[in-house]
């Protein structure tokens, strides 16, 4: 018998033999496929079950803000008014703040003991002599980098 002169097997027969090797294996671990698959489903579920939970309690009354049917015309049909003082402690957390307070910008500021000032070590010219430390006249130094200037300037603005 003379050896066969087909040559190496083509594209497709090396493909078709890798697909039905790979499927062999996959129909031994099925019940890690299983898990593969389940785990991120059961996960979503179970998640999307404790969000519906915690929303049906925080959309009882008690959660919800309180409300008070008031004449307010003076026609004798009562209209729902609801706001913080006819709420609850449990009531007053869901409550809308008509017009809340803007915050300020916070910065935290050195201690007078803690700013910077000119001495042997640091000789910078734009920092204040050593003896603003005695008078207690100190200007805060801080530093910031072109892409903080706007909003600096925003919030180290010169009131007089």
């Amino acid at each position: 018998m003379e050896p066969s002169s087909r040559g190496p097997a083509g594209f497709l027969t090396q493909a078709n033999a890798l697909l039905r090797k790979n499927l062999t294996f996959q129909k031994r671990n099925l019940k890690t496929n299983i898990g593969i698959i389940g785990f991120p489903v059961v996960i979503c579920v179970l998640l999307v079950i404790l969000q519906n939970v915690v929303n049906h309690q925080l959309h009882k009354a008690k959660y919800r803000c309180g409300c008070v049917c008031i004449d307010t015309n003076g026609d004798g049909n009562c209209e729902t008014v609801c706001g913080l003082q006819y709420s609850t402690l449990d009531q007053v957390g869901s409550c809308p703040i008509p017009s809340p307070p803007k915050w300020p910008a916070l910065l935290q500021v050195p201690r007078l003991e803690s700013r910077a000032v000119r001495s042997g070590f640091v000789s910078s010219t734009d920092l204040p002599d050593a003896s603003c430390k005695d008078s207690k006249s100190c200007p805060a130094t801080v530093l910031f980098t072109g892409f903080t200037t706007n909003m600096a300037t925003n919030i180290f603005t010169h009131h007089e």
